[in-house]
């Protein structure tokens, strides 16, 4: 099965720190960069407008979407055995 999980683009329209694009993983970890000013919208409120999957304001443009990736066999280790041996 391919792995999908959530990304907040937050998409401002004057920059911040020289930016003007900034991604997430949650909308809480949104306001632990950004200040509430340069967002435009609490983050409760943010919350409940983003079951629509965007939200465009003054200020930022917020968009909630799936990152899709490959599935991949780093970290499974192959016949499921340590390839050490015992003998030191």
């Amino acid at each position: 099965m391919k792995q999908q999980r959530k990304v907040i683009h937050v998409e401002l329209h004057e920059p911040y720190q020289g930016k003007r694009h900034y991604y997430f993983g949650s909308v809480a970890a949104i306001y632990d960069v950004l200040p509430l000013d340069v967002v435009g919208i609490a983050r409760e409120t943010l919350w409940n407008t983003l079951n629509d999957g965007e939200y465009t304001g003054r200020r930022a443009t917020i968009r909630k979407g799936t990152l899709h990736s490959k599935e991949t066999n780093r970290g499974i280790k192959k016949g499921g055995n340590d390839d050490r041996s015992d003998n030191r």
